[in-house]
């Protein structure tokens, strides 16, 4: 029985000139979501709708959707200015294949008909003839049972894998194999089953590709690849990799940094580069955006494209973004240095899963976090998150491993066979030392000669019968040539005092090797030498390992390479320590067979074990655990730039002015509850910055809550955690306004009315014993303080250094917990403080009192409460059963139990200063922040109006 299914799909649309109607899905037939791969559709005989017919396997659910393609003018020849618009659906179209044939009515474009609805369906059991059978899936006896569809993955990193080359008039693509720091042959090979690859990247190619070969090069990489390229002029490529990747970021990250430029004068910050580091990310996003449908994976790879992550988190809020760090990740001491080091870390924490090779590279980002952002890491079950923006990223630490296979097959190899053969002719009867490093300044390649010189000098029996083979491989877009200059002096210098006419002690090969080259002088070195001073991702003792003969396989690695720490077979020295390095070397070469046998093999296994599949499978597993919501996603926070922030509100939305002000109008008694901790507090801090903001802010919301206090049809009530001493001076101008302290402890109605207790039996004796460990505690961290309430304790540490204050506000949670347990209290974690009362709160009681008071004189039918953190959504419970039955919206149910949300303070007081004046649609453009001396001083454009 034929396994394939024709399907013909008919739409309705009218298209205008210049577009195209395209569909596309989640199947390689479909086109895999890539709008350039989809099908395009053609106008039926009688013109009423668009078609196309395609063969899909029996069986299969597939999903797709139709989508528009639209030319910017002038631009017909250049794929990546072509636009798509797919439908406006929220879920995708979905269709179970059955018979041998079926027609599809989808009705129209952006409109979905009922899934249970089969007149949109024709299935026909006819057999298909053989010249319409162009079935790519063949004949098979048996019916497919429905399986899933694998899943996409988009791979985005700054280079594809992919060699190109241009001769006789044409281009030839092919896999790039050496493709070093992703070990790709393994990647693919191992997941090509269980997910479908999309690779997003420039080319590797030296020259600007002109714009009229540059769709014909995006399809043939769509098509045989699943490649799609990120084009990129000369100019823009070389001032985004030399000019800020390279100068900037590269030494900083490595924990270096010139304090003076080339010139001898002061480096400055280029902030021009900056800008093209942030259009070719953009340029990346765009594309990434266009190729990306709901489920498909994301994963980022490296320092080239570290705020990319920001611009797809704002497009994409529901996307799986996965992140790897590939680089070490400097103290935070360092890191604090770029201008633009809020930018790339908002960036990076925009992303669902962030990966580092080893923890202290984790250790310093998390420092970095807490100084810069004051993000405090978690720990859920083994995995640390930090909480940022309404979502929790989570920080994973995973080497990455090669392909070992790869490494076996090529040594069995003919060429490599006859190299090694070789090699081991003219070596004979000589202990060789190997390295392969990249011409670069981090990889110590000085260091390890100078060493090497010190072990010929000391150790004279060595000087005829030890080879060290040197392979440095130059960048050809970027290295220095003082360090080239040095390494040449030294190979010299070592050659000329200790070689002879038949023997020169270094081979320095200063070229790019093939892989061939490669393997073979890990199979002929006795032992691998590399010294870097600072390093991330390096393969090749992995790769040395694997490729080792019988006998050989020793290491003498630098501490500061990152995969150290993982082979216990090695040797770890510290570079700049020459005497330390040259006995290293001695010692490596006395030691006996058995020794180095058993140290081979327990690196052997470990290398095989952790190779590059079981890494990306690893990643990838944790990448679709993230728990991103696929819900309704609210953008919040700080502007449309990198600082842009998504937080999810599925219970909540933005107040709509305009409809509210016409239901405001109806309401007859309407009552406010404002949450007064945190929304106007300090936070944690007592710099005089945030003083000044608060003074601001307190100025704006007396002047609006006076007038609102002053209508006969409002209540206005402020709930506190803070001090009767500290909500008096603040909300003292105020005549009319109900004040509650320390948590509904203390009220009072109005201003003139004496502060009443709600409980006047309650226990305290355990404050001085609290006070007094606060106050060791404060002795020793330098901006910490305590605010003593009447009923509890809070010990602020904002203004200490972000990581020592933490650390001593853990300890004494710690100490507090075990000290004050006998009593009925709680101890609560604060924003930026430790907050000790008694355990029974008075907020419900309050509230309570609230609706009691004045259900005689005044019963409200609108209470409007406003909070500010996760822990007031207990409160608007609270309310609902604290509120007398005569509380329901006037003739307007959609009114009632709803939430709403403000951006940011300042969109809060517009909503005090349009409540204040009873008309949200003239007022909501013109009122502004009011500050606290125009308030005092009654210089204001508004006049309060008689309403007492």
């Amino acid at each position: 029985m034929n396994n394939s299914c024709k399907v013909s799909f008919q739409v309705r649309y009218k298209l205008k000139p210049g577009e195209k109607l395209i569909l596309s899905g989640n199947s390689i037939n479909l086109g895999n979501w890539i709008p350039v791969l989809g099908h395009i559709l053609k106008k039926s005989k009688n013109k009423n709708f668009w078609v196309c017919s395609i063969f899909l396997k029996k069986g299969y659910t597939y999903s797709y959707k139709y989508l528009v393609e639209k030319e910017k003018r002038g631009d017909s020849k250049n794929f990546q200015k072509r636009e798509f618009f797919w439908e406006n659906l929220e879920n995708c179209r979905k269709i179970k294949i059955f018979g041998n044939k079926m027609e599809i009515d989808d009705c129209f474009f952006g409109k979905i008909f009922n899934i249970m609805n089969r007149a949109r369906l024709k299935i026909s059991w006819e057999k298909v003839s053989v010249l319409e059978n162009n079935s790519p899936f063949g004949n098979n006896s048996t019916e497919l049972v429905s399986q899933p569809e694998p899943s996409n993955l988009l791979m985005i990193l700054y280079r594809l894998p992919i060699i190109t080359k241009y001769e006789n008039e044409k281009w030839h693509f092919s896999w790039d194999d050496d493709a070093l720091y992703l070990t790709l042959v393994g990647l693919r090979k191992g997941l090509k089953e269980k997910i479908n690859f999309l690779w997003i990247g420039i080319l590797n190619y030296e020259n600007e590709i002109p714009l009229s070969e540059q769709e014909k090069i995006a399809c043939t990489l769509l098509e045989k690849f699943n490649c799609i390229p990120v084009f990129l002029s000369s100019e823009t490529r070389k001032k985004f990799y030399q000019g800020f990747c390279k100068s900037v970021l590269w030494p900083t990250f490595h924990s270096f940094y010139d304090l003076l430029n080339e010139y001898g004068k002061t480096s400055t910050f280029d902030r021009n580069l900056w800008l093209v580091y942030c259009l070719v990310n953009r340029k990346f996003a765009d594309i990434t955006i266009s190729a990306y449908h709901d489920g498909d994976l994301i994963w980022i790879h490296d320092y080239h494209l570290m705020v990319l992550p920001s611009h797809l988190r704002k497009n994409l809020p529901g996307a799986k973004i996965g992140y790897f760090f590939h680089i070490p990740w400097p103290s935070s001491e360092i890191y604090r240095q770029l201008p633009i080091r809020d930018e790339l870390l908002r960036g990076l924490l925009s992303s669902s899963l962030l990966g580092f090779h080893l923890f202290y590279y984790v250790r310093h980002f998390l420092s970095s976090c807490v100084r810069i952002l004051n993000l405090h890491h978690e720990s859920e079950k083994g995995a640390l998150k930090i909480h940022y923006g309404g979502r929790y990223i989570t920080i994973r630490v995973s080497h990455i491993g090669i392909d070992p296979k790869r490494f076996g097959e090529r040594l069995m190899h003919p060429k490599v066979s006859e190299k090694v053969f070789k090699l081991k002719k003219e070596f004979k009867g000589k202990k060789v030392i190997g390295a392969i490093d990249d011409l670069d300044v981090i990889k110590g390649i000085s260091l390890k000669l100078l060493a090497f010189e010190n072990l010929l000098k000391n150790y004279p029996n060595y000087q005829q019968n030890l080879l060290f083979i040197q392979v440095a491989l130059p960048d050809t877009v970027f290295f220095r040539e003082c360090v080239r200059s040095e390494i040449r002096v030294i190979v010299k210098r070592i050659n000329d005092k200790f070689g002879t006419k038949e023997h020169s002690p270094v081979m320095y090969i200063e070229r790019k090797i093939t892989f061939e080259e490669r393997v073979a002088i890990y199979s002929v070195s006795d032992i691998f030498f590399l010294t870097p001073i600072r390093d991330g991702l390096n393969l090749i003792p992995y790769e040395y390992i694997v490729s080792a003969n019988e006998g050989k396989g020793q290491l003498i690695l630098s501490e500061f390479t990152g995969c150290s720490n993982s082979l216990s077979g090695a040797v770890r020295i510290n570079p700049w320590n020459i005497e330390e390095v040259s006995r290293a070397l001695d010692k490596v070469l006395q030691n006996d067979p058995e020794r180095i046998k058993l140290k081979h093999a327990t690196d052997f296994k470990f290398v095989s074990e952790h190779t590059t599949k079981e890494w990306a499978e690893s990643f990838l597993m944790d990448l679709k655990k993230t728990p991103e919501s696929t819900n309704r996603m609210t953008k919040l926070g700080l502007g449309f730039g990198l600082t842009f922030q998504i937080v999810q509100k599925e219970i909540s939305s933005r107040i709509n002015f305009e409809e509210f002000s016409q239901f405001y109008g109806k309401v007859k008694k309407r009552l406010f509850l404002v949450d007064y901790e945190e929304n106007f507090g300090l936070n944690g801090f007592r710099s005089n910055q945030n003083q000044k903001i608060q003074e601001k802010f307190l100025g704006s919301i007396n002047f609006h809550m006076e007038i609102l206090s002053r209508d006969p049809k409002n209540i206005i009530f402020v709930i506190s955690g803070r001090t009767r001493d500290i909500l008096h001076f603040n909300f003292n101008p105020v005549k009319f306004l109900g004040v509650s302290a320390e948590n509904g402890f203390f009220y009072r109605f109005q201003r003139k009315k004496n502060w009443n207790k709600i409980n006047d039996s309650i226990d305290l004796s355990w404050i001085p014993i609290a006070f007094e460990i606060m106050r060791s505690y404060t002795i020793r961290t330098d901006g910490s303080f305590v605010e003593e309430k009447a009923t509890g304790l809070v010990w602020y540490f904002g203004d200490s250094d972000p990581e020592f204050g933490y650390w001593q506000a853990k300890e004494m949670f710690d100490h507090l917990e075990g000290v004050l347990g006998i009593f009925e209290v709680r101890i609560n974690w604060g924003n930026n403080c430790i907050q000790v009362e008694k355990k029974i709160s008075n907020k419900k009681k309050i509230i309570k009192k609230i609706f009691n008071f004045f259900k005689e004189e005044l019963s409200p039918n609108l209470a409007i409460y406003i909070g500010n953190k996760e822990i007031d959504e207990k409160t608007f419970g609270i309310i609902k059963q604290s509120s007398p039955e005569n509380l329901k919206p006037p003739n307007d149910s959609k009114w009632e139990h709803r939430k709403f949300f403000f951006r940011d303070p300042k969109e809060a007081m517009n909503f005090f200063g349009s409540a204040s004046l009873g008309s949200f649609r003239n007022s909501v453009d013109n009122w502004s922040i009011l500050n606290s001396e125009n308030y005092k001083n009654k210089q204001t454009r508004l006049k309060l109006p008689n309403l007492s």
